[in-house]
């Protein structure tokens, strides 16, 4: 049975994730909006109820099993009736070390214990784990074993349906206090598995789900993103804004895709501008030589500056920041995105269609008497031979451009068609920028360069140069991370490189000419010391001739 919720709150209290003083006013405010005490307390710290069981077995000094660890000992659970392991909320794991260990969400619960001792005729360990994903890894564990498969039927038929609103409501809400930015609900043999996109990595969300279920929420996804519910072997694309009920929190947008596949219609659901929204260019992670010169580039009043890097590394994440440390009351601002992804006041933004697409909009653009235009990507020589001329006849231009570096920009944008004279003499600027995992700051933990580790960084192996490493608290639910943050490489056009760019020099050359150029290394580099980011988050990113 799951821990008393006084008993998770104050494991949560004692290990910081709740402050002490806010527990009688949150007990309040969930009576007044009737809340359960857990859901009003996660609400208001932002994080899952995952984060109080793990904080229980760290005052316990019990061991905690996450989602993916929990692996049945199928040879107990043989032992028992199924009903027996799913109302008491047990599942019997083996160790990595070949120990028996016996899952519970409540430490207290010693006659699920006895129980499983007696029964098997063996000892077991207490280890914790979340209630939903002790239930879940109960009904596979069960399903598993050929005989009882026989007998049970398929996993989705001994689950109890859900309501497909609340069900829905209920993943949108763990999704709210993740901080995800997409939901993955993936169809495959044994059911449908829910995953969110959390700092960039995948985390399961361990909820069982029967067959109606996994069509319900299918359907509910559709309809509210106005897409056809009868339609389920073609892929389709739409959007929908969600609200999550009894929760006093605006709007979301998002973006959702369907496919069919093997197994059923896959949803993709991206969470637009959420964890983004109010990020400025000193939350992002630029150090101050490059902010102060960043600052510098996007008050000119006129030239393009270019943001690259793979999709997801936080390009319009930087061009939105950038927009709000503008004069926009002063200035008159025109953005064209494909989609609009954060809605900022005081400027114009339009959403490319069918009708209107980024060529267009920007010829149409230098008829309303632009100062600053924010174009979403660069995608054809149209675009950026419009864009180039807007930044050469006295307007900002800031735009984005998929390339792996800053001075490929250059290259990219010549071998796309466009003029290398209009190039030179409108670039300010290209800054190229990746995302990592940020350490969490709870639970880092401090170590001494080894030898390899030194010489990688750069620094005498006799220096004693420390560096931290990831741990695992209830704060990062384990994971030893807590956040991205933004890896820059930043290159600024100067006089030489205008003319050496129009007269086609090639990408070592324009290395060679660069007096004004901080490298993705070099930063990251930065950042390891800082104890920012652990090595191994960044070790991709070393030159080769480094390695």
């Amino acid at each position: 049975m799951p821990a008393s919720e006084s008993t998770l709150v104050d494991a949560g209290v004692r290990v910081g994730l709740v402050e002490a003083d806010a527990v009688p006013k949150l007990r309040l405010q969930a009576k007044r909006e009737r809340l359960s005490f857990v859901e009003a307390v996660t609400r208001a710290g932002r994080f899952p109820a995952a984060a109080l069981y793990r904080a229980l077995a760290d005052t316990r000094q019990l061991a905690f099993l996450s989602p993916d660890e929990l692996e049945p000992d199928r040879d107990v659970l043989a032992t028992m009736p199924p009903r027996i392991w799913q109302t008491r909320l047990m599942l019997p794991v083996r160790g990595k070390d070949g120990s028996r260990l016996l899952a519970l969400s409540d430490p207290d619960d010693s006659l699920s214990l006895e129980r499983v001792e007696r029964a098997a005729g063996l000892p077991f360990k207490v280890v914790l784990s979340e209630p939903e994903a002790l239930r879940k890894a109960i009904s596979l564990g069960l399903m598993s074993d050929p005989s009882r498969a026989r007998v049970l039927g398929p996993v989705a038929d001994v689950i109890e349906p859900q309501d497909p609103v609340q069900l829905l409501d209920d993943i949108m809400k763990e999704a709210y206090l993740r901080r995800a930015s997409d939901i993955h609900f993936e169809p495959q043999e044994e059911g449908m598995r829910i995953r969110f996109r959390v700092d960039g990595c995948l985390q399961e969300y361990p909820v069982a789900l029967s067959e109606a279920d996994e069509e319900g929420l299918v359907n509910r996804i559709k309809v509210l993103a106005n897409l056809d519910i009868a339609e389920q072997r073609m892929a389709q694309d739409g959007a929908m804004k969600y609200h999550i009920a009894n929760w006093n929190l605006p709007e979301t947008d998002i973006r959702v895709a369907t496919i069919p596949t093997r197994w059923g219609e896959r949803c993709t659901l991206r969470i637009l501008g959420e964890e983004t929204g109010q990020l400025s260019l000193t939350d992002l992670g630029m150090s101050p030589k490059m902010l102060e010169r960043f600052g510098l580039a996007i008050s000119q009043p006129h030239g393009m500056i270019l943001v690259t890097g793979p999709t997801g590394s936080g390009k319009s994440t930087t061009l939105y920041a950038a927009i709000r440390q503008l004069r926009v009351n002063e200035l008159n601002v025109l953005t064209v995105e494909d989609p609009v992804e954060q809605t900022l006041e005081a400027i114009t933004q339009v959403q490319v269609s069918g009708k209107v697409g980024f060529a267009q909009a920007l010829r149409s653009f230098l008829r309303h008497d632009p100062d600053v235009i924010l174009v979403g990507e660069i995608r054809d020589r149209e675009t950026a031979e419009i864009g180039l001329r807007a930044a050469m006849t006295g307007h900002l231009v800031m735009s984005t451009l998929h390339t792996n570096d800053s001075i490929g920009a250059v290259t990219r944008l010549a071998d796309i068609g466009t003029e290398r004279y209009l190039i030179g003499s409108t670039l300010i600027g290209v800054l190229a920028q990746r995302l990592a995992r940020r350490l969490c700051p709870h639970c880092r933990r401090k170590h001494s360069c080894t030898p390899d580790e030194a010489r990688l960084l750069g620094v005498p192996e006799d220096s004693g140069t420390q560096i931290y490493e990831p741990g695992g608290c209830s704060f990062c639910l384990g994971t030893g991370f807590l956040g991205r943050i933004g890896f820059f490489e930043a290159l600024w056009v100067n006089q030489d490189l205008r003319v050496a760019i129009a007269d086609g020099a090639g990408e070592r050359e324009i290395r060679r000419l660069a007096t004004d150029y901080t490298t993705l290394w070099e930063d990251c580099r930065e950042k390891v010391l800082n104890g920012d980011v652990a090595l191994s988050e960044i070790i991709h990113f070393i030159p080769e001739g480094a390695r």
